[in-house]
């Protein structure tokens, strides 16, 4: 929980059990592989501080998977490419893959557009202030 999100006052037990929770995203499985009753965990899950750990682990868990597409966009491309260039590959499947790039590329200039406006108007926001 690199947010700092996890206050001093959680026990041990408890930050394992939030560890437990993100790993299987299920309650009973996570009391039973941390050795305390399911109970006490949806006793716990009603705590503020500890939902707000658990709403930051899971977070966390959410950014790190968020970056293995981006890791994975090489491969991906050069598979299109190879696919795209082999004479063997049958003219559709060159077509689908073309077509995957292309929306692909389109769909991420879009993003990287929606993200400039979207940094500019909470600039012009900010100095408004």
């Amino acid at each position: 929980m690199r947010r700092g999100a996890t206050p001093a006052t959680l026990t041990s037990r408890q930050q394992q059990a939030i560890a437990a929770i993100v790993a299987t995203g299920d309650v009973t499985i996570a009391a039973q592989s941390v050795g305390i009753n399911r109970a006490t965990l949806y006793r716990w899950l009603k705590q503020p501080g500890f939902v707000l750990a658990v709403h930051a682990a899971e977070a966390d868990a959410v950014e790190d998977l968020s970056r293995m597409p981006v890791r994975l966009g090489r491969t991906a491309v050069a598979t299109l490419a190879r696919a795209m260039n082999d004479p063997a590959t049958p003219p559709a499947t060159k077509v689908r893959a073309a077509d995957a790039t292309l929306s692909k590329l389109l769909q991420l200039r879009e993003l990287a557009t929606l993200e400039q406006r979207v940094a500019a108007l909470e600039a012009s926001v900010g100095e408004g202030r």
